[in-house]
């Protein structure tokens, strides 16, 4: 594996590129029914440098314009304006390792192309050829190319005098030999090319990208040059640094996020106060020549690398995407109102589906894109741009771009710049405040999970795995979808007992797993369920169980996990005896969680379908050391679920003063009506949900003059709470106090006057993996308090069973019979995982009592189309956002949130991109396309070996060798740089470009890599090597053929039974069918039939 580019010659890839088309309606993986399709008077076309281009959209210099492929793909899906990669005279620079990171806001640290001059000349020409024939083989009606090929180069007068970047220059404007010889070349694949007449010039036009602190006057000197010696259309990039240090760092304020731009970057960037006279001065030359000049806004913007994703050797990283927005927006509108509207401005920052109508509508086109691009749903995102303008056309009647422009401000007198000025001053004059543009996240947004990526079988939904029941919501999200609530009750009911408790008060961390937070924002998992629960179950009859089975359980214990348990055990067809020390059942969830969360009637809603099931409940029934022994001796099995009832204290001195409250003790009092004891100045100490519930609580209890004040000794983003809620608490107006930590308390004559606090800093992660906060010396302050709640976290209270006895996260004990779970096991945690914990100990009870109980969970592969589901993929959906109680109305315990309407619901749930069926992220997101997916049958082999004993060969059985899933993934190995993008959108813990099968499309390159697969279709062999060892594989009469070292084996393609073999026998050794049989998987993605 190497982290540069192989180049794949021109003629193998139109080869591939018909090859593909002509068996799956497919290129590069990408389906026609994501390709631009031009029709005749196009309203979206424009023009630009005096050449007509069939959509005002393009692809920025970037990683989208450096290979043949990207630029092919990117014209495929709509991209008319090319920007070609920046090429340099220094043309062999190193480029750090991981190289983009678009977890949200983008950042780079590359910046200029990775190939030689030459080299990148070619990789133009090639998809300019290839272009052409495509454009012939679509059928499309206009013969003018209809595109534009943008040159940008850089990054200094001197390097551009330099006989390379000449050389490049002019190999642009007349590439008739190299073009002829490609047309021989290609003729002999698409004879046609030859009378397609493909022009000779690929670009008469270009784009000055300078580096950072180049001065004013060599950026116009090479400007002018470019304009008055090279004659070509000049656009020079400017950086967004031009509005100035306060003005750049208030709008960064306004957004949220962390970049951290240096000091030096608005020193040594060009100001504005220089940019000004300069631009006029070209546009001047530019009119003398008759040519365009333009600028290009923006240039990514310089900041400190401070995210550890880059190489620590690279001090500075470039952000781009959404957080750029807003900048260049800005200055846009700052120069046009210099220029009094006659700036020509194309733009690219932060463009996307949603806003590329007012970009347009405002004069900045065209309108390139890439930080979008390198986003799930990839190429075929450009699908989306061309329908929002073609949409909004249609809706205005407007027969071309301008008349949309003129519409749009409803100014039909003025000229059509002017009109374009006015709909860029009001697009800008809301940037700072569109939420689009605003981080408002807790916490970085990842789907990325601790699961194993692996070579086959990667896929499974984010949402699942992070759910700690593995609800199938994919599936009960489809049925709602459809309309089948009652098939989406059943399906919830499989693995969660609780919908209408989980619906209301769920942590649902499968929503910050959700894929379409990639997309747009996640799936409103937890409100569907709601929605659900409250149309189906909530007047449900009782449900059917199993017949008695003659076992017994008894359960400790009749909160959330200990009726998941007896639910599952009572189904199961156990007698299920439940012991509660409370007169009530519901545990934690029914005694401290507030009504304005979930109401009493709706949790017992759910424990009244789960008693229905025959379960008995031995209310006020404590257990001790003597009835836990009787119940060891007289049932089959015991579950603890006993809870944390137990608040931790707070050691500090003053903990003793009155006006200090027991978090548990204040919750159940409110719940019960009961008196608080709770002043006008509260404050509450700790992070979690217990914190967030008490100071919600405490807010609505002390009226308009009270304060509430949370402590917390991390920052927000450490908080372990639901970010639901912490965001909650701050929309109430609560303070959150961050890296403050407590060191005691206040007091005067034993009653409380505050809290006395010392300030923090956050330094190396802790076992948690959350930052450790460290004391900063000589920061201790005092907040006012009269009320003090320490909610710190909760611990077991039982004295049954010896700690000892407990195997850290494991719900067997090590006392025979007996298990445990929920917060009796892991602490204070959440309803959901108290849930999930007593079901897993059914399971594992009904495994171990009475194995014959079917526990089958598996759902079999909903019906579903491969290319309707990647176009779907490639789409943003805006979700919805429930209703809430307005905040000046919350003063109550009345519930927050309303539920879903029917339409709401569906429509939610039909944003679902079905991840358990087809994931393919990586395919979209990589911007080379070094990765396909394909289809197989699934596998399940049971292996021999053979093995030679003693000169005699031996046919034994080995091991099983399984492949699930129908859709697999190849890492074409050559179109790989190792930038990085696919690790970033994994929803794994891995990285696809390392771990995924290597593929090799030229025979050289294959044997050059020591590590990988290359399929030779002349002979149908696929070859493979790893760690020097070298084995091949073929189909012949209907059987394979494995071949290696010493040894043939015929083995049944459909069992991979040993039907034959041919081997030395001389020495003793095994010969194992492992590497065989992963290359039959490999072999299946070469069959043209199985390409998906």
């Amino acid at each position: 594996m190497t982290d540069h580019f192989t180049l794949i010659p021109v003629d193998l890839m139109l080869k591939n590129i018909l090859d593909e088309f002509q068996h799956t309606n497919r290129i590069f993986g990408i389906h026609q029914s994501l390709f631009f399709a031009p029709v005749k008077d196009d309203p979206i076309c424009a023009s630009r440098f005096g050449q007509w281009i069939e959509s005002p959209i393009g692809v920025a210099a970037g990683p989208h314009t450096q290979l043949t492929q990207n630029i092919v793909a990117a014209w495929l899906t709509g991209a008319r304006f090319i920007e070609l990669k920046t090429i340099q005279t220094l043309d062999e620079l190193h480029v750090s390792k991981p190289c983009i990171d678009m977890q949200d806001e983008g950042y780079n640290c590359e910046w200029s192309q990775e190939l030689k001059i030459h080299e990148s000349f070619d990789q133009y020409l090639n998809a300019w050829m290839i272009i052409h024939v495509l454009k012939d083989l679509l059928g499309h009606q206009q013969k003018k190319p209809g595109l534009i090929f943008n040159m940008s180069v850089g990054y200094n007068y001197q390097g551009i005098l330099n006989e390379n970047v000449q050389w490049f220059l002019q190999h642009m404007h007349n590439a008739d030999e190299a073009l002829q010889q490609k047309v021989k070349l290609l003729g002999q694949i698409y004879p046609k090319v030859k009378k397609l007449n493909i022009p000779t010039r690929l670009s008469n036009n270009v784009t000055l990208s300078t580096m950072h602190g180049c001065p004013p006057q060599e950026i116009e000197q090479i400007a002018h040059y470019l304009l008055a010696e090279k004659k070509l259309h000049t656009t020079v990039k400017l950086n967004p640094t031009l509005l100035g240090k306060e003005t750049l760092h208030e709008i960064m304020g306004l957004s949220g996020f962390g970049t951290r731009i240096p000091d030096a970057a608005f020193e040594h960037d060009l100001k504005y106060e220089d940019a000004v006279p300069m631009l006029q001065r070209l546009q001047a030359t530019a009119n003398e020549m008759r040519l365009s000049f333009s600028v290009k806004l923006t240039n990514t913007l310089e900041s400190e690398n401070h995210k550890q994703v880059f190489p620590s050797n690279e001090p500075m990283m470039y952000m781009s995407g959404r957080a750029l927005h807003p900048l260049s927006v800005k200055l846009a509108e700052k120069l046009q109102n210099t220029f009094v509207g006659k700036l020509d401005i194309s733009f690219s920052g932060g463009a996307d589906a949603f806003n590329v109508v007012e970009l347009v509508n405002a004069g900045l086109s065209p309108v390139t894109v890439c930080s979008d691009l390198l986003k799930p749903g990839g190429y075929g995102r450009l699908h989306q741009y061309i329908k929002a303008l073609r949409d909004v056309m249609k809706a205005t009647y407007s027969e071309d771009l301008q008349e949309m422009i003129h519409k749009k401000v409803r100014c039909f007198c003025c000229t059509d710049e002017d009109a374009a000025w006015r709909n860029l001053i009001k697009y800008a004059a809301g940037i700072n405040q569109n939420p689009a543009y605003k981080n408002t996240n807790l916490r970085l947004p990842t789907i990325k999970t601790d699961r194993e990526l692996g070579t086959i079988d990667c896929i499974q939904a984010p949402c699942v795995h992070t759910c700690p029941t593995h609800q199938d919501i994919p599936e009960y999200l489809m049925q709602t979808a459809t309309g089948d609530f009652d098939q989406a009750a059943k399906v919830i009911l499989k693995t969660n007992p609780f919908p209408q408790t989980t619906g209301m008060v769920c942590d649902h961390l499968c929503q910050t797993r959700c894929t379409r937070i990639n997309y747009d924002s996640s799936i409103l998992i937890r409100e569907v369920k709601r929605f659900v629960a409250e149309t189906v179950l909530k007047n449900q009859d009782s449900e059917s169980r199993f017949a008695f089975n003659g076992k017994k359980v008894a359960i400790i214990g009749a909160g959330p996990s200990g009726l998941s348990c007896g639910y599952y055990l009572a189904k199961a067809g156990f007698q299920v005896d439940i012991y509660e020390s409370k007169p009530q059942p519901g545990g934690m969830v029914a005694g401290a969680i507030p009504s304005f969360r979930l109401p009493d009637e709706d949790l017992n809603i759910d424990i009244n379908r789960m008693l229905s099931m025959g379960i008995n409940i031995h209310f006020q029934s404590t257990v001790d050391n003597r009835l836990f022994e009787t119940l060891k001796s007289d049932t089959d099995a015991i579950y603890i679920a006993a809870g944390a009832q137990q608040s931790v204290k707070l050691n500090i001195p003053g903990i003793q003063a009155s006006g200090v409250l027991d978090p548990l003790e204040f919750l159940f009092n409110v719940k019960k009506g009961n008196p608080t004891g709770l002043g006008q100045n509260i404050v509450i100490i700790g992070g979690g949900n217990t914190a967030m519930d008490a100071a919600r609580i405490a807010f609505r209890l002390v009226g308009d003059q009270g304060k509430v004040t949370i402590v917390y000794r991390r920052s927000i983003a450490e908080m372990p709470a639901d970010q639901e809620e912490i965001r909650a608490v701050l929309e109430e107006g609560i303070e959150i106090l961050e890296l403050a930590s407590p060191v005691k308390i206040v007091q005067n004559q034993g009653q409380v006057l505050g809290l006395l606090c010392q300030k923090m800093k956050l330094g190396g992660p802790d076992a948690s993996g959350r930052k450790n906060p460290v004391p900063i010396s000589d920061s201790e302050f005092t907040l006012e308090a009269d009320t003090i709640i320490p909610a710190i976290g909760q611990e077991l209270d039982i004295d049954f069973i010896e700690k000892d006895a407990i195997e850290n996260q494991r719900i067997q004990t090590r006392i025979s019979k007996v298990y445990i779970g929920g917060d009796a096991l892991r602490g204070a945690s959440t309803a959901i995982n108290a849930i999930a914990d007593g079901r897993k100990a059914a399971e594992e009870i009904i495994r171990e009592i009475n194995p014959a109980t079917d526990l089958n969970q598996e759902v079999s592969l909903r019906p579903h189309d491969f290319d309707e589901l990647m176009f779907k993929k490639s789409q943003r959906i805006r979700g919805i956002s429930p209703v809430e109680t307005p905040l000046t109305e919350r003063k109550n315990f009345n519930m927050v949130t309303t539920t879903l309407t029917q339409e709401e619901a569906m429509a939610e749930s039909s944003r679902c991109l079905q991840c358990d069926v087809l994931c393919n992220v990586c395919t979209t997101v990589c911007p080379n396309l070094a990765f396909r997916s394909f289809q197989i049958t699934p596998i399940h082999y049971k292996l021999n070996k053979l093995v030679i004993n003693n000169h005699q060969v031996n046919n034994e059985p080995d091991v099983d060798f399984v492949v699930n899933q129908p859709y697999q993934i190849l890492h074409l190995e050559e179109w790989c740089n190792q930038c990085g993008n696919c690790t970033t959108f994994c929803p794994t813990s891995g990285a696809p470009w390392r771990e995924k099968p290597h593929v090799y499309q030229t025979r050289n390159d294959f044997a050059e890599s020591g590590d990988g697969y290359y399929f030779d279709e002349e002979t149908s062999v696929l070859h493979h090597i790893k760690d020097g060892t070298q084995a091949t594989l073929t189909m012949d009469h209907d059987q394979f053929i494995y071949q290696e070292e010493g040894v043939e084996i015929q083995l049944n393609p459909s069992t991979f039974e040993i039907t034959g073999w041919n081997l030395d026998t001389e020495k003793n050794k095994e010969f194992t069918l492992s590497t065989a049989a992963e290359m039959s998987v490999v072999w299946q993605g070469f069959q043209h039939k199985n390409q998906s």
